[in-house]
């Protein structure tokens, strides 16, 4: 997975068929793209007459997509590759589109939650790598670090663990979420993220478990199912690194003590920009 564009990796993970036909418009919120599959005994080049009669079997998402976005949007053929580096959704519902009818969208028309009828479960939205954010900790904390030290980590002594996953390339609004280290896993709520915003704080010193999370998109957002909390699993060992900036400054692992937990120090890094 390309661990810079992770937009783009969950796209190349989930393809497309290799018969299927694109289609793309402009919005006011950006291109939005749609991907349809061809039906099974279809052979060589879609003729036009094909295409017109596939793309009306997605009407109703189209129209759902208008509504969602108070803007027109007249999807044409293009090729393959021109529906570009988006976030997706494949259709479930059939009322919608075809099963299987991939949807993307630009980050644009996230300002904005979609309608029931896009949400799960009529519409599964695309998986994201996130960066799971253990907490901050103080500037003056940093000097006197060295191997074998412990770095305690303030939000792990509440009743609950209150952690962040974050984008790696800084597109979405940090997801709020809470760790169980006991359980081993990570939990996010329905609902509760932040709306989308251009506020970076990744320049104070924070601790980030090593291991990387993959989070649903609508979780992310926080308009996934009410009923279905989304957990993902974060079993030992919990490989930890302190941050400044994308700067790597220690390197160590999780050690529960007590009520709390903390950083211990196996090491310290030539300070470097890094984005793993």
């Amino acid at each position: 997975m390309n661990v810079h564009d992770p937009v783009s990796a969950a796209i190349q993970g989930a393809t497309s068929p290799p018969d299927a036909l694109s289609f793309a418009g402009a919005t006011d919120c950006g291109v939005v793209g749609l991907t349809l599959a061809r039906d099974a005994d279809a052979g060589g080049p879609a003729s036009g007459a094909e295409q017109v009669l596939r793309l009306a079997q997605a009407e109703p998402l189209i129209a759902a997509v208008e509504q969602w976005l108070q803007s027109a949007w007249d999807p044409a053929p293009v090729a393959a590759a021109g529906v570009g580096a988006v976030y997706q959704a494949v259709v479930r519902d059939p009322a919608l589109a075809p099963p299987g009818t991939r949807l993307h969208v630009p980050l644009g028309a996230l300002l904005v939650p979609p309608p029931a009828a896009l949400r799960a479960p009529a519409l599964a939205w695309s998986m994201h790598a996130a960066q799971l954010v253990l907490g901050s900790v103080p500037l003056d904390a940093l000097p006197p670090l060295q191997a074998g030290s412990l770095l305690w980590l303030p939000a792990s002594f509440g009743a609950a663990w209150a952690v962040q996953l974050v984008d790696p390339a800084r597109r979405l609004p940090p997801c709020p979420a809470l760790l169980d280290l006991q359980a081993q896993r990570v939990s996010v709520a329905a609902a509760g993220a932040g709306a989308l915003s251009d506020e970076d704080t990744a320049d104070e010193p924070r601790v980030l478990l090593q291991r990387r999370i993959e989070l649903p998109l609508d979780h992310w957002l926080g308009w996934g199912l009410a009923e279905a909390p989304f957990h993902w699993p974060v079993p030992q060992p919990w490989s930890a690194e302190l941050r400044v900036g994308d700067a790597v400054h220690a390197r160590g692992a999780l050690l529960p003590v007590g009520a709390g937990c903390g950083l211990f120090v196996e090491s310290l890094a030539a300070v470097a920009s890094c984005d793993a």
